[in-house]
């Protein structure tokens, strides 16, 4: 594991009764050989965890030990028997991800983070990571009910709506923060050259609350990607991330065991969403590949393709132009080619027409082919016509006479 370089922010503290603990500047390399990154199995039966639990992994672009951790926590996540949410903080490429990460007065990358601090692990361990994820869900937590919608507003803009029920009987004063990131990284990749899973890009919300016991808060954000600096983020892949802290401090290590302090505020209530509604583009009219001539009675293969602006899977409404009626089949990934076949019965001449539609039911213009069936009745030369003709008119059709040799 390769050492972290000292993150130079000014006033970069750990908040906490005792005051701050700088930053620590003396940090020796961790001997990559005593990791475990061999992935055992896992159980296939989801936990039944008292709330989702949320783990912050600060890591680096420089880093060569963080692809590990980057594929880990993602095929974890991609597995779906844990119930938890994850962030990625790009440290040296994201100012606010740095500040997030500095407060936990990091020495390593990767360092996971589980529920805020509960559990801290330098490196990659599949074992370590399934254990410490079971562990914090099984701490009790205050009832909490969080709620979270999230709508697309177009224009890389979002608009957060949420909302936390006190259930307890005593007040809660704590930090509200909410995460957008993005499910698969446009902007960094790993030192291995891969995108980063879950990266962090901002908190619209990241404030200090007091809940009464039985009360609750909610309020209503528009985020602004744009504004933050993300101008090209799509709405199919940005998650946003709800997550409650409570304001009692806990010891605990960057460092494992006793290297590195800071004061650990848990995360007892943690809820996602991904946008939804919003600016919905339809997808482009199709393409349509395939003859143009044919035969009644013979089956036609043709490829159909459109690709949808926001990466919406696609559905393709065929009428093959014969009074058999439309017929919509799907769905399709964006852009994939898609081959369909029809035999027409009758000898004519027919219009095929192709529309795509979105998950969301945008619709693209028809797309049009013409396809014909010609007659094809064979042509019976009359002999004894032509004959006749030469007989009565002996002068006549000299060109016609010389192509038969009459």
């Amino acid at each position: 594991m390769k050492k972290l370089i000292p993150i130079f922010v000014v006033g970069v503290l750990v908040l906490s009764g005792l005051g701050a603990v700088a930053l620590d500047s003396d940090i020796e390399k961790l001997d990559l050989e005593t990791r475990d990154y061999e992935k055992p199995s896992s159980s296939t039966s989801p936990r039944d965890y008292t709330h989702t639990v949320l783990v912050e992994v600060g890591t680096a672009t420089w880093c060569s030990s963080c692809p590990a951790s980057n594929a880990a926590w993602h095929s974890i996540y991609g597995g779906g028997n844990y119930d938890f949410e994850y962030v990625e903080l790009v440290y040296d490429m994201n100012a606010k991800a740095s500040t997030r990460f500095s407060g936990f007065n990091p020495k390593w990358v990767p360092t996971s983070y589980w529920d805020g601090g509960e559990y801290v692990y330098p490196g990659t361990n599949y074992a370590t990571f399934y254990n410490y994820l079971d562990s914090s869900g099984s701490r009790v937590v205050p009832d909490l009910i969080a709620d979270l919608n999230v709508a697309w507003l177009g224009g890389a803009e979002i608009e957060i709506n949420y909302s936390i029920v006190n259930n307890d009987g005593s007040d809660y004063p704590g930090r509200l923060r909410i995460y957008v990131i993005e499910l698969e990284s446009t902007l960094w990749n790993d030192y291995g050259g891969n995108p980063y899973h879950h990266a962090f890009l901002d908190f619209p919300v990241n404030q200090v609350i007091d809940i009464s016991a039985g009360g609750s808060i909610s309020d209503t954000v528009v985020w602004d990607g744009a504004a933050a600096g993300y101008p090209s983020i799509t709405k199919n892949n940005i998650q946003v991330i709800l997550a409650v802290f409570g304001d009692t401090p806990h010891q605990s290590y960057s460092d494992p065991p006793s290297g590195n302090p800071f004061w650990a505020y848990y995360s007892d209530e943690c809820v996602a969403a991904i946008p939804t509604g919003g600016d919905n583009s339809p997808p482009e009219t199709p393409e349509i590949d395939g003859p143009t001539s044919g035969k009644a009675g013979v089956e036609y293969n043709y490829t159909l393709s459109s690709t949808d602006p926001d990466g919406d899977n696609v559905f393709y409404c065929v009428d093959w132009g014969d009074d058999t009626g439309e017929v919509c089949m799907g769905p399709y990934a964006s852009g994939e080619e898609v081959i369909v076949s029809h035999i027409w019965t009758e000898q004519d001449t027919y219009t095929i027409k192709v529309k795509a539609k979105d998950t969301y039911d945008a619709e693209s213009d028809w797309a049009t082919l013409e396809v014909s069936m010609p007659m094809n009745k064979p042509f019976n030369f009359n002999f004894n016509l032509i004959e006749w003709l030469f007989e009565r008119f002996p002068y006549a059709f000299p060109i016609l006479r010389h192509i038969l040799r009459l």
